[in-house]
């Protein structure tokens, strides 16, 4: 992959970060006003699947997406709901035990899981773990983890384990997904765009959709509009400007396993970008001079990563 390549996949997927923040606060949010958990997850991918639909049925490119799905049904159906319905369960229900910075922060393992899933997922080169790249990302995860020691907010034990459990999962869940999806239409042939792939994720987690949102009527009735408008903005910014700003990033990386490290360590922008939305939004305090180190541990290493020179510098020798 060519080092201009790297580069624009690192700014895309960076863009794609900023939109993805907004599950964060909007969860927090959510979650302090009393917002069912399974309302959220349902109609968050159930919004993303309408939105998508109808502009790929604007461009004429529905039609397409959809005989490619019924090719290999039960790939989308059980990927698409790892994706957008299991990890987005996590994510939303561990935003019960703790703040959305502390969510954001967990994620971020995302960066080093999907690292140490590829010699499971490939049968190429990509299966080799590019020991650099594992390292730089640890460099990130120890700024995440100044960032989050900086923020605790005296959370009980419970709730913090709670919390960091259920999103640990959900950082496993989405590499693996995303990446299982990637595998299947590279093997297959198939010609999909990043948005195609983003609805067609979204289509395949209808069915888990349908749960949460039954389980949400069962627990709570029918959603606020307040609790509406805020899945509404989930949906358009995190799921369908992030979602395929990143997908596009990881398109165009998906030949090398540290190009593919590089876009997903861009994840860890998310952190920033949450910190400020509760600054402002919901009134949390700044991190001190411990989580000012952390961000900039965070943009050390992916200035690191973005180096024209990477590629030769992260590949196993």
């Amino acid at each position: 992959m060519q080092s201009n390549s790297n580069l624009k996949a690192i700014a895309l997927g960076s863009l794609a970060c900023a939109f993805f923040s907004s599950t964060y606060i909007l969860n927090s949010f959510l979650s302090s006003r009393g917002g069912h958990w399974a309302w959220t997850v349902g109609l968050r991918s159930f919004f993303l699947m309408l939105l998508l639909a109808a502009i790929l049925s604007a461009r004429g490119q529905l039609r397409h997406l959809l005989q490619v799905m019924r090719q290999d049904l039960q790939v989308w159906l059980v990927w698409g709901g790892v994706a957008f319905g299991l990890s987005y369960y996590f994510l939303t229900f561990a935003a019960s035990f703790g703040p959305g910075w502390l969510v954001a922060g967990v994620f971020q393992f995302t960066i080093v899981a999907g690292i140490l899933l590829s010699p499971f997922l490939y049968k190429d080169r990509r299966a080799r773990i590019p020991i650099k790249a594992l390292l730089l990302s640890l460099l990130i995860m120890a700024g995440i983890a100044c960032m989050q020691w900086s923020q605790k907010d005296g959370s009980s034990y419970q709730h913090l384990w709670w919390c960091i459990g259920l999103v640990m999962l959900a950082a496993f869940c989405w590499p693996l997904a995303n990446r299982k999806l990637l595998l299947h239409i590279e093997e297959r042939g198939h010609q999909l765009n990043a948005i195609q792939r983003v609805a067609g994720t979204a289509i395949g987690s209808f069915p888990v959709q349908l749960v949460m949102m039954l389980y949400g009527y069962s627990q709570a009735g029918l959603p606020g509009q307040e609790q509406l408008l805020a899945v509404l903005v989930i949906s358009i910014s995190s799921g369908v400007i992030g979602g395929i700003l990143f997908f596009k990033a990881m398109h165009l990386a998906r030949f090398d396993a540290a190009s593919l490290a590089a876009v997903e360590a861009t994840q860890s922008i998310e952190m920033l970008f949450t910190v400020i939305g509760e600054v402002l939004l919901l009134g949390i305090a700044w991190p001190n001079g411990l989580g000012s180190l952390g961000m900039l541990l965070i943009i050390s290493g992916l200035v690191l990563y973005s180096l024209p020179a990477r590629q030769k510098a992260l590949h196993v020798t």
